[in-house]
């Protein structure tokens, strides 16, 4: 199994942090926050992860400059530009020629899910996508979900006004994308996987939630 890990943003929440070092490279207890992402996925039986990197990619190669993390194999993908999360998405994995069944995971997110799950549970819907979904008290700041019955999402709106959420059940930031998502999203543009991408999923009757009560946190 192959992922893709959106780790090119700016981290403009944790400046003055972040002026000089990537937020996935911040240290969590020592340990840089990416190693621990990909050995959690790396448990949940991700052998390649492919970063797509932006925003000083360098900290990155220099930290494994073996090409790997653990037992995980890592290469990388530099886009030329800001492209948001869905055009980073597929400008990584055009770059890395990905054409099965893989795992993307937003690269600020530390919490116990156990990968392997959110994978059974995607072919076991036979889903074209499966988000990890987890409850918050205030779900306003981030893509929020309606679940109907079988686990499809009946709806996903990105960071509604408070009030209006159509449930308390939020986009995690690990999902299960067939190579079919990438049809949906233009190369080499800037793309919101989660105003342009998932709304779409959503109309065809093809995007899943998976929901757990795993530890989870948005390190920004």
């Amino acid at each position: 199994m192959r992922a893709v890990v959106l780790v090119g943003g700016f981290g403009t929440r944790l400046r003055p942090l972040t002026n000089h070092i990537p937020k996935p490279m911040l240290p969590i207890g020592h340990r840089p926050m990416i190693e621990r992402l990909v050995n959690r996925l790396g448990r949940g039986g991700v052998t390649e992860v492919v970063l797509a990197l932006g925003f000083k990619p360098e900290p990155f190669m220099a930290a494994f400059p073996d090409g790997r993390c653990g037992d995980v194999k890592l290469t990388y993908a530099v886009e030329p530009a800001p492209l948001d999360t869905g055009g980073a998405l597929k400008f990584a994995a055009n770059e890395a020629g990905i054409d099965g069944t893989f795992v993307v995971a937003n690269g600020d997110v530390l919490t116990d899910l156990d990968v392997g799950e959110l994978v059974a549970a995607h072919r076991r819907h036979e889903a074209q996508a499966t988000l990890h979904l987890t409850g918050v008290e205030d779900p306003s700041a981030f893509g929020v979900v309606a679940l109907g019955e079988g686990g499809r999402i009946t709806d996903f709106v990105e960071k509604p006004a408070s009030g209006t959420e159509p449930s308390n059940l939020i986009n995690a930031g690990t999902y299960v994308l067939e190579p079919s998502v990438l049809d949906l999203i233009p190369d080499n543009e800037r793309v919101s996987i989660e105003r342009s991408t998932f709304p779409l999923l959503v109309e065809a009757g093809r995007l899943y939630g998976h929901a757990t009560q795993d530890y989870w946190i948005d390190a920004g």
